[in-house]
């Protein structure tokens, strides 16, 4: 029996809460910053592998970010 749409779902979170995930997301978006800054400058040294290493982790990290993203909307 349908009884019109559903009501919305509020999820509350604590100021704690939400502040740990803030400064979760920043530090998360700094390491990627960082090791993208890392991996620029060692490539300018000429230091191939050592810029590859950098490449594949600020890769990882972001392809990691993204899924982490789309599992928390859909759960």
């Amino acid at each position: 029996m349908y009884h019109g749409p559903a009501a919305p779902q509020i999820l509350a979170m604590t100021d704690a809460a939400v502040a740990g995930l803030t400064i979760g997301i920043s530090v998360y978006a700094a390491v990627i910053l960082i090791a993208v800054g890392l991996g620029i400058s060692a490539a300018r040294r000429g230091q191939r592998r050592a810029a590859w290493i950098y490449a594949v982790v600020v890769a990882v990290l972001t392809v990691v970010g993204v899924v982490i993203a789309v599992v928390s909307s859909v759960a």
